[in-house]
């Protein structure tokens, strides 16, 4: 009779929490029809609900900066998404907002600065996150993001420049085939999407390198978005010439301070 009544409370319990997290996803997907629709207030109430249960999921998190966004409150959106950077990979789209947030941003200002009056509007390129993946709440342990220290006066000895010099030494690790120094830029969780792992990652970015005799990276055009002593987004063009292959791109580089060192935690090719 215990051994029944124990199985009777824990399939109740199944139960509930299956109940819960298919609540959670009908909520979300809710508020993403009301978005959709334009509703943007009612839809930000729901996402906020959410947060509450699920407070470090980057997926609410996302669209509740989309929507601010799509409101005309990009610095809000921005500081939004600025806070839920995270060495978790999973969260490129979260890089991807943030990197086009800064761009628009930075192209009103230039406007302005320009006196260009356009006829209509330019839009803002933004991803929403269609469904949830991850169900979270407060009582289980939630998806994991970088948490900067607001109080660690060390950091405040980094400046913009100390960011623009470290751009130019990460090329220069790169043009000079320095392999260690390269990698010791970025993030110890940091490869990009495509690859299965950040030694994928190193190995095929290694082999590629080895494979080129003479390597010339050269860096201008630099601009820095939005540093607060905890992350910054740089703006760059890198001309890369090879032996084999050259090409021009405009980049912008997401750099976070990290134990009071500067770590490439995104990086992005402006097309």
């Amino acid at each position: 009779m215990y051994i029944r009544t124990i199985i009777f409370f824990l399939l109740c319990g199944s139960i509930l929490l299956n109940s819960h997290a298919a609540n959670i996803n009908e909520s979300f997907q809710e508020a993403n029809d009301l978005i959709i629709a334009g509703n943007f207030e009612d839809a930000k109430k729901i996402l906020l609900d959410l947060e509450e249960l699920n407070p470090n999921n980057y997926q609410i998190i996302n669209n509740l900066a989309y929507i601010e966004a799509k409101q005309g409150n990009i610095d809000g959106a921005i500081n939004i998404l600025r806070k839920s950077i995270s060495k978790n990979k999973e969260i490129d789209i979260i890089y991807k907002n943030l990197t086009n947030l800064y761009a628009f941003q930075a192209n009103i200002l230039y406007e302005e600065a320009l006196s260009i009056k356009d006829t209509e509007k330019s839009d803002i390129t933004l991803s929403l996150v269609e469904s949830l993946n991850v169900i979270k709440t407060k009582n289980v342990d939630s998806i994991t993001t970088q948490e900067f220290s607001e109080d660690n006066t060390e950091i405040n000895t980094i400046n913009s420049k100390d960011i623009e010099n470290f751009i130019f030494e990460w090329a220069g690790f790169w043009q000079n085939k320095n392999y260690q120094e390269y990698f010791n830029c970025y993030a110890d969780e940091y490869y990009p999407k495509k690859f299965k792992s950040r030694n994928a990652w190193m190995v095929e970015r290694k082999k590629r390198i080895q494979n080129k005799k003479n390597i010339e990276i050269k860096i201008s055009n630099t601009k820095i978005f939005g540093f607060n002593n905890e992350i910054a987004l740089i703006s760059f063009t890198q001309a890369y010439n090879s032996d084999s292959f050259s090409d021009v791109v405009k980049k912008h580089t997401l750099i976070s301070v990290m134990n009071n060192d500067l770590k490439i935690t995104g990086e992005y090719i402006l097309k």
